[in-house]
């Protein structure tokens, strides 16, 4: 007898003298004339079995793991760069070897457009996710790399991002597979108006020259912070003298950046106050004037004034500043979204040119008493040199993988009011 079976279960009704009728007979296995087999399976079991991981219902989230598809490209002088599969004893990974300096190498990059080159909906995870590499080294310890990535979607638009060492687990990529993690919520997505919920391709642009070894890249979720925080103690009514002294400042909790430098902020309910500690060997060199203190020994520092103001805005507002602290013999404070020099904020040196406080009059900025004010975007940053003409170095806090911060404020932290 054939029959055709619609459920995995059969009913049989029973009309023989001392039988139940409409008695259900649930059987473990079925045999159809066909050969087909059907077994028994739990109410879930098959829902599950068919389930990918996803987040949110995202589930493209393998870029790369072990193959080298056509899904994987690179710039094709391979001067520039060459991107190759390679295995050892326990993996497969792909090489990779970039030098943007050679001569040609105009733009140096490579791409991944996975889940064959379908359009990708990752609007609903930007706020919760990130892209994750692992990452080697075949060499000497890599402390950051030199890289822009973005998103490119299927009207061409791109939202790209530098790379940050607060990226890298542990601060630094060694001959261990290392996690490289990138949150969604950095990438300008409405600011360059590039559209998540219809990606093509990820991105990665190369600068200087290097080389590494990526195991895979996947979309994982997220749940760190997005960017450095400072808490701004609440001095409830109290003043500071600005005198270039610790004294006000020993029971201050000091934030750490750069090669050995530090810094403490607290507030009244109009006033913002700044102190910070250098590491220089050799203090009071800056020969500079006016705008161009920056090339010389110097602290700069940024901050926004509008609390509503985007995070992810890649360029100034009126409401935006970016001041200057000239260290050398004669220093003074400069303004420079207003061209000036800046006379109604405080400043003073310790005599050794290793402590600095700055009293900054912010409710001049924010029109706004501080306790009213939850958080701003902050930035701070220490500019070193020898001959104090010629900038040899520059530390920053939030903003430590790349430069620019002095025109793009979502390379800031977070300045918190407590």
């Amino acid at each position: 007898m054939k029959c055709v079976l619609y459920s995995l279960f059969i009913s049989f009704a029973f009309s023989s003298a001392g039988q139940d009728t409409n008695r259900v007979q649930i059987l473990d296995e079925v045999v159809i004339e066909d050969g087909r087999i059907f077994k028994r399976l739990g109410l879930y079991d098959a829902y599950e079995r068919d389930i990918r991981p996803n987040i949110r219902g995202f589930d493209q989230l393998s870029l790369y793991d072990n193959d080298m598809s056509d899904q994987v490209w690179a710039s094709k002088n391979v001067d520039c760069i060459t991107l190759t599969q390679q295995e050892d004893a326990t993996d497969k990974f792909l090489k990779l070897k970039w030098n943007k300096d050679y001569p040609g190498c105009d733009w140096v990059g490579f791409g991944f457009g996975w889940d064959f080159w379908s359009g990708k909906n990752m609007s609903g995870i930007l706020d919760t996710a990130a892209i994750q590499l692992q990452v080697r080294s075949t060499g000497k310890d890599i402390g950051n790399l030199a890289w822009a990535m973005g998103f490119e979607d299927y009207s061409n638009g791109q939202a790209w991002i530098g790379f940050s060492k607060q990226f890298i687990e542990g601060g630094v990529i060694t001959k261990n597979w290392t996690k490289v993690t990138i949150p969604l919520a950095l990438f300008p997505f409405v600011q360059m108006d590039c559209d998540p919920s219809n990606i093509k391709q990820m991105l990665f642009q190369v600068f200087a020259s290097d080389d590494l070894e990526i195991n895979s890249i996947e979309v994982v979720p997220f749940v760190g912070k997005l960017k450095n925080e400072i808490v701004s103690r609440n001095l409830v009514g109290q003043t500071r003298v600005v005198d270039g002294r610790m004294d006000d400042w020993e029971n201050s909790s000091f934030e750490k950046f750069g090669n050995g430098h530090s810094f403490s902020m607290a507030h009244t309910n109009g006033t913002l106050y700044l102190a910070v500690k250098l590491n220089d060997a050799t203090p009071y060199r800056n020969k500079e004037k006016g705008a161009d203190l920056w090339k010389g020994d110097a602290i700069e520092f940024a901050f926004s004034t509008n609390q509503t103001a985007d995070p992810k805005r890649t360029s100034f507002l009126l409401s935006d500043y970016h001041f200057g602290l000239n260290l050398g013999s004669n220093p003074y404070l400069w303004n420079w979204p207003e061209d000036q020099l800046e006379r109604q904020a405080k400043f003073a040196v310790s005599t050794d040119g290793k402590f600095v406080e700055i009293e900054i009059p912010l409710i001049k900025y924010t029109k706004t008493k501080l306790f009213e004010i939850k958080e701003l975007s902050f930035e701070i940053a220490v500019d070193q040199s020898e001959s104090g003409t010629t900038r040899t170095s520059q530390e920053r806090w939030n903003s430590e993988g790349g430069e620019g911060f002095n025109t793009n404020p979502s390379l800031w932290g977070r300045l918190i009011f407590e």
